[in-house]
């Protein structure tokens, strides 16, 4: 049993940690939730016990072994150094995906190298979690060569703020009226019957801070840096759920029939029975699996696959993953 503490516990991914927390029947002796930037509730409920949400972290800093960190980068970056010479630290920040000396954690995938971590075990990138955890297996018999692929990310991966946009959005296109943009937008574009094809701000070569992430955790992951990653990054108006159109190539040659027989019996997945049954973000939203459907034979590269992956951004690719690691620790 251990005392555990949650940073903010009222965003987002914070409500859907507590929520697993709790479904899992995970070992907790106290708890302590601290408030997000935007705090929308003085109490959490867990475990049929309402909980206050904290404002102050040093009232709990020594007490706690365990830290699940949701907050902001700006604000996990401050707060989770505080932490991590008395506890361990999992971050679903995404602040700390460029630093070298944290350990970068999926479960199913590099999960044997927690007790490697110096303070604090990152979460990957949402979309790194949902592709290794489909592309392991495959990457374990046959190799992965270059990666190629395009996310279609939820809005609720940038947190409340760009829910609320959205449905604000949606009230002017109901009402066929031209979306009224204020200085406080989350996105640079309207959101609502649109796609953004930038996600995070622009880095060098053109890429994005999304784009640019993938093609770095991706190979440091696996241990392969020699694996090509090639991604586009694309804000779509839905609120939940993570979908990726992929196109795969491999060291050795790897048949349809047989990445579908790897994957039907691969831990955290799972894959359509046929192909005309593809799956949807109806199929994963609220469930912990990565679904994966559409495996066909890609003609443009040489040992090619491609295939079509959907997962619960705010689950698996954040806190599902993040208490499958405090599991194994």
């Amino acid at each position: 049993m251990k005392n555990v503490a949650v940073l903010g516990a009222d965003g987002l991914i914070g409500r859907e940690l507590v929520s697993i927390l709790e479904q899992r029947n995970f070992p907790t002796e106290e708890v302590y939730f601290l408030a997000g930037n935007d705090k929308r509730t003085d109490k959490i409920i867990y475990k049929d016990k309402q909980i206050d949400l904290l404002s102050d972290y040093s009232t709990f800093r020594d007490k706690v072994e365990l830290v699940f960190c949701c907050l902001d980068k700006v604000r996990a970056r401050a707060l989770v150094p505080k932490f991590k010479k008395r506890a361990l630290v999992i971050d679903c920040s995404g602040a700390f995906s460029f630093a070298h000396d944290v350990l970068h954690v999926i479960p199913e995938v590099n999960g044997d190298s927690v007790g490697e971590h110096k303070g604090v075990i990152a979460n990957p990138n949402p979309i790194t979690i949902q592709l290794l955890t489909a592309l392991y297996p495959l990457h374990k018999k046959h190799a992965l060569k270059h990666l190629r692929f395009t996310a279609l990310a939820a809005v609720s991966c940038f947190g409340n703020d760009a829910l609320d946009e959205l449905e604000y959005e949606y009230e002017f296109l109901a009402l066929d009226m031209a979306v009224e943009k204020t200085e406080d937008s989350v996105f640079p574009y309207t959101i609502g019957d649109n796609v953004i094809p930038q996600v995070g701000d622009f880095m060098e070569k053109g890429s994005t801070e999304e784009e640019t992430i993938l093609a770095k955790e991706i190979p440091d992951i696996l241990g392969q840096n020699d694996i090509g990653v090639s991604a586009t990054c694309v804000w779509v108006p839905v609120k939940r759920g993570n979908s990726i159109a992929l196109s795969v190539d491999f060291v050795e040659a790897v048949s349809a029939a047989e990445a579908k027989k790897i994957l039907k019996n691969a831990s955290g997945v799972i894959l359509a029975s046929h192909d005309e049954e593809y799956p949807t973000l109806e199929n994963a939203v609220g469930k912990d699996e990565v679904f994966v459907g559409r495996i066909r034979q890609d003609i443009t590269a040489q040992n090619g696959l491609a295939m079509w992956i959907v997962a619960d951004n705010l689950r698996k690719g954040s806190a599902l993953n993040a208490v499958q690691i405090a599991e194994l620790v």
